[in-house]
């Protein structure tokens, strides 16, 4: 959002953070239900951040979307665009759907003015946030959605600055190390014990907000749909590696399969009393799973 509603952020970061929330899987669902994008209810991880890299106020939400969806049949269908979504038409949906979630807010009292504006003044900062362009950043897809997940996981779980950053500490300040987002170099900002502490407490949540949810094909009552479309997507896996030829000699193709951990393809061979053999897929992921989860 804006650096301009910072100062509303800031009076308001519960209900902000729900607004902001909404909007954003709001503006996928919408869109992506659209027959000319997808046509189908995907799967959204959201995660709200509210730093930048030196300890600013930069709220933003990062959102994991998987690559297809659930169309009106009740089928995964996969996304066959080059680009996921367009980034101008994702920004400006995004950006109508938040001013308006906040005007209404505003004007029902569910928002607290801040002592230095009106209600007046909001309503005319929002209009005025409406009309230039949001920073709205489509990312390509990864092919490893486990290991995304797992690095936002981490990024959440870590807090806004780690340890490692820290370079000095004393009475007098603190310098910590950060990454220009303008032209990727290494910075370091020193500030006094007490204003890095007013930076830090900033982005401690309001008890009770849920930075991390997931909805559509994600959300906690679709247990049964993403069991149906693990299945469907086992079975096309299968299909697709029963009609490709066999890489090597020897080998069979129904042996080729993909890692449930990190969807890396792999050829799985077991030795037992010094034979080597070669299991069905039936019969080999119980195994390659007990292997995943057994320590070394």
């Amino acid at each position: 959002m804006p650096e301009q509603l910072n100062t509303l952020w800031q009076f308001n970061r519960a209900g902000f953070a729900e607004r902001l929330l909404k909007a954003a899987r709001q503006t996928l669902e919408t869109l992506l239900a659209d027959p000319k994008y997808l046509g189908a209810k995907p799967g959204i991880i959201s995660a709200l951040h509210t730093w930048g890299r030196n300890l600013s106020i930069h709220p933003h939400v990062h959102c994991l979307v998987t690559a297809g969806g659930l169309d009106s049949d009740g089928q995964f269908v996969h996304s066959t665009r080059k680009g996921f979504l367009p980034g101008p038409v994702l920004a400006a949906v995004f950006r109508g759907k938040l001013c308006d979630f906040l005007k209404t807010a505003i004007a029902s009292g569910d928002l607290v003015v801040p002592p230095s504006m009106t209600a007046a003044k909001c309503q005319s900062l929002l209009n005025r946030v409406g009309r230039v362009r949001w920073n709205v950043r489509v990312q390509e897809r990864y092919p490893h959605g486990v290991s995304v997940a797992g690095y936002l996981a981490r990024y959440m779980s870590g807090g806004p600055i780690s340890d490692k950053r820290l370079c000095s500490i004393s009475d007098e300040a603190i310098t910590f190390r950060y990454k220009d987002h303008r032209d990727g170099s290494a910075q370091l900002m020193k500030l006094t014990p007490h204003d890095f502490l007013s930076r830090w407490f900033e982005h401690v949540p309001p008890r009770g907000l849920r930075m991390i949810r997931r909805s559509g094909c994600y959300a906690n009552s679709s247990g049964e749909v993403r069991k149906q479309i693990c299945e469907q997507l086992a079975a096309e896996r299968r299909s697709t590696q029963t009609s490709r030829p066999a890489e090597s000699a020897g080998v069979n193709p129904l042996d080729r399969e993909q890692c449930p951990v990190c969807n890396t393809c792999v050829t799985v061979r077991f030795v037992s009393r010094g034979i080597l053999e070669i299991q069905s897929p039936e019969t080999r992921r119980p195994a390659l799973s007990a292997c995943l989860t057994r320590p070394p």
